[in-house]
């Protein structure tokens, strides 16, 4: 097993790096004397974020895809009213995720194989994930036959070069994965109808996308 996959697949270790990354990223900022603006840029994100929840996934049936600890799912439970299942191939993020955010179900599943069937979710969502996984076009495709809509959230790189190569060798740098897109590769890669989207600029290399399957 790689280091990235360590880390994501023990709780402690993620809650670190994620602490790490945030704490390096605000050091940066300061140093640029562009924190002021970064915190707005993020606020708004947030917001605009916010309302795309309520809006779409308000009492629906919700699958998410490489879960981990289960904070998204559970406060979508609390807030949203939304029947949730969470799917994570750590053994020990899913038994985390049980005893802290209860609410979901949560079960130790491969994102290339879901055992559900076609359309049985309202969302499939992946917060921070599909950089990660082994055999992206195969979770993707599970995840267009199991979800009438996919939700993606990812770091993107820039769409062109040279800050394209420089920001994927940072993603790669702190964060271990094997993906980093632009958004509109994202979404050339899902190949399907995009109803949302929410992309961050400058140095807040934010996307997020709601796929309609």
């Amino acid at each position: 097993m790689g280091f990235d996959k360590i880390v994501h697949s023990k709780p402690e270790f993620y809650t670190k790096k994620l602490d790490l990354i945030s704490a390096a990223k605000k050091f940066v900022y300061k140093l640029l004397l562009i924190d002021s603006h970064i915190t707005r840029q993020r606020e708004e994100i947030a917001r605009r974020n916010r309302e795309m929840v309520d809006k779409y996934l308000t009492g629906k049936k919700v699958l998410e895809v490489g879960c981990g600890r289960g904070g998204f799912l559970a406060s979508l439970v609390k807030k949203n009213g939304c029947i949730c299942h969470g799917v994570d191939i750590s053994a020990e993020m899913i038994a985390f995720a049980k005893e802290h955010n209860p609410g979901p179900a949560y079960s130790v599943i491969d994102s290339a194989e879901l055992p559900f069937a076609g359309n049985e979710f309202d969302f499939v969502i992946f917060t921070y994930v599909l950089h990660h996984v082994d055999e992206l076009e195969r979770t993707i495709a599970e995840a267009k036959r199991v979800g009438r809509h996919v939700i993606i959230y990812e770091s993107c790189s820039f769409e062109h070069q040279p800050l394209k190569a420089l920001s994927n060798l940072y993603w790669k740098a702190v964060d271990g994965g094997m993906w980093y897109k632009s958004l509109p590769e994202w979404k050339k890669l899902f190949g399907v109808r995009v109803i949302e989207e929410i992309k961050g600029s400058g140095l807040v290399r934010y996307g997020m996308c709601l796929f309609q399957t």
